[in-house]
C-alpha cells in the first residue's frame, strides 16, 4: 500500500512539473505573438508635391487689390485679355488669425474670378449635376472662367481635387467643376468667416484670406 501511494505521489510530482513546463511554454508564445511588430517602425504616408503650403510672403505689402473684408461676392474682369488660362497651383496654409488659400495660374492676369458663400444644395458637380459633400458649416465657392485645370490630355495641372485642411477656419477644399473653360473650387468653412479676395502678380494668383 505504501508502494503504490509513493508511486502515486511520485506520479502527481512528475504531472505537476509537466503542467508547469507546458504552462510556461504556452505563456512564452503568447508573449511573443503580442510582441510580434514591437518596436517595428511604421511606414509614414509620403507627402505628395501637389500639397504645397501657401506661405507668409504670398501677400506682399501693396499688392492686395483691397484690404476691405467681405461677405458677399468679390467679382473682377477678365486682366488676362481674355485668353484661356491654366490653373498651375493650389495651396492653403494657416497664417497669423486667418486660412490662405492661393490659386496659382501660367500667363500674365486673372481670368474672371468670383468669390461667394453658396448654400450646400449648391455645391454640385458642373458636369453630372450631383451634390458633393464637402465637410464644414459654410461653403465658400471660387469660379474662375476663362481657365482650365488640366492638360490637353486630360492630366490635372493643380493636383488632387479633394484637400482635408483641418485649420481653424477651412476644413476642406474641393474642385467641384473643370469644363468648358470653367473653374470651381468649394471651400468647407467652420463658419460664414469674412475673407480678404486679393489679385497677385509675379506669378498671377488669387489669394483668398480667410479670418479664424
Amino acid at each position: 500500500m505504501r508502494r503504490k501511494n509513493g508511486f502515486s505521489i511520485k506520479n502527481a510530482k512528475k504531472k505537476s512539473r509537466n503542467l508547469i513546463v507546458q504552462v510556461a511554454g504556452i505563456s512564452i508564445v503568447l508573449l511573443s505573438l503580442i510582441c510580434v511588430g514591437c518596436g517595428k517602425r511604421e511606414d509614414s504616408v509620403p507627402v505628395s508635391n501637389d500639397d504645397q503650403t501657401a506661405m507668409p510672403d504670398e501677400v506682399k505689402p501693396g499688392e492686395a487689390a483691397s484690404n476691405a473684408q467681405t461677405r458677399g461676392i468679390s467679382v473682377v474682369g477678365n486682366t488676362n485679355g481674355g485668353t484661356l488660362q491654366t490653373l498651375n497651383a493650389v495651396r492653403t496654409g494657416a497664417q497669423a488669425g486667418m486660412d490662405r488659400i492661393v490659386f496659382e495660374f501660367s500667363d500674365t492676369g486673372l481670368p474672371e474670378w468670383e468669390v461667394k458663400y453658396v448654400e450646400p444644395k449648391r455645391v454640385t458637380d458642373c458636369g453630372s449635376g450631383e451634390q458633393i459633400a464637402v465637410a464644414g458649416n459654410a461653403w465658400l465657392q471660387i469660379t474662375f472662367r476663362g481657365a482650365s485645370a488640366h492638360t490637353d490630355s486630360g492630366i490635372a495641372t493643380s493636383g488632387p481635387n479633394r484637400r482635408v485642411s483641418n485649420q481653424i477656419a477651412l476644413r476642406e477644399l474641393v474642385r467641384t467643376c473643370d469644363f468648358e473653360g470653367e473653374v470651381t473650387w468649394v471651400a468647407g468653412i467652420m463658419r460664414e468667416n469674412e475673407y480678404i479676395p486679393s489679385a497677385l502678380t509675379g506669378p498671377s494668383r488669387l489669394v483668398i484670406d480667410i479670418a479664424h
